[in-house]
């Protein structure tokens, strides 16, 4: 089990590493980018899965510049959940990767209407 899941992970990172990014127009605070990856798009029904790519002028808590996450999105019910993370010591997803995390629960959360994740879901959500 263990292989397999180290298995699914290493091919989430083939997969992203020959993204092709595109900018989120979000409107977001100086210093903060996001971006997602088309070729990784998958649908069905309401539901999305997609690579984000959150970008940070800044170094976040934690010791990173960008995280690479594999959302879905529940574009009927406006909530989403993560499936793996990787962090990265530079913007853009460059340098080396600092952490990893994939969440087996893979828990449900919600945003606000007017959040920076909303704006990101309704990009997503209309591909």
């Amino acid at each position: 089990m263990k292989r397999l899941l180290c298995l699914a992970f290493l091919m989430f990172i083939v997969m992203s590493a020959q993204a092709e990014w595109i900018m989120l127009e979000t409107e977001l605070r100086p210093g903060e980018a996001h971006y997602f990856d088309s070729e990784s798009a998958e649908e069905k029904g309401d539901f999305r899965k997609i690579w984000v790519l959150s970008s940070y002028d800044q170094e976040q808590v934690g010791g990173y510049h960008s995280v690479k996450t594999f959302y879905e999105f529940d574009c009927k019910k406006g909530r989403a959940r993560a499936y793996t993370m990787l962090l990265y010591s530079d913007i853009k997803a460059s340098g080396d990767v600092i952490g990893a995390h994939h969440d087996k629960t893979k828990d449900w959360f919600y945003y606000p209407p007017d959040s920076t994740f909303n704006r990101i879901s309704d990009t997503v959500c209309a591909i």
